[in-house]
């Protein structure tokens, strides 16, 4: 599904793009660094935001455009959810009613459709904000998605060194 690409990508984009720190925030050279904890993670959005060099306009138009989408999003979910639940109910009795079952499955397509097309438009909006050189590199995180499942093998054979961890991830 294409919700399994933006996570993929947002992961990838986690793991190769190292936040910016400012002077503020940066621990002083007298401060001792403790092991125990590690710095917080920046969110998804910040890291993109950060990694395509996003303007303050472009920070905040993707702000507005994920904020709606999350809540188209979880508009759909919340009516697929309850139709799911009678569709589970009804398939466990013993004699289930297949015009209702068939309602409930057409019910629960439709609005499965309309989280494809919800996303196809954040996604299409989304690429509307970008420059050229930041449609760039969204497909270098695209063809770095694709090959992704590989590189936990070419890892775990040690024929690559493993991706560098940012800063607030554990060892």
């Amino acid at each position: 599904m294409k919700q399994a690409s933006i996570i993929t990508i947002l992961t990838l984009a986690s793991v190769f793009a190292q936040p910016a720190r400012s002077s503020t925030t940066a621990q002083s050279p007298a401060a001792p660094q403790s092991n125990t904890q590690p710095a917080p993670c920046p969110p998804p959005p910040a890291i993109v935001a950060s990694f395509l060099n996003f303007s303050p306009a472009q920070t905040e138009q993707f702000e507005t455009l994920l904020t709606q989408f999350q809540t188209d999003l979880s508009a759909l979910q919340q009516q697929i959810v309850p139709r799911q639940q009678q569709l589970d109910a009804l398939l466990s009795q013993p004699n289930p009613n297949p015009a209702q079952i068939g309602a409930l499955v057409v019910q629960i397509h439709a609005l499965e459709q309309q989280q494809g097309q919800v996303l196809q438009g954040y996604q299409t909006a989304f690429a509307g904000l970008l420059t050229q050189s930041q449609q760039q590199q969204v497909q270098l995180i695209t063809a770095a998605s694709q090959v992704q499942p590989a590189v936990g093998a070419f890892v775990a054979l040690q024929l690559v060194p493993p991706p560098p961890q940012l800063p607030c991830q554990k060892p």
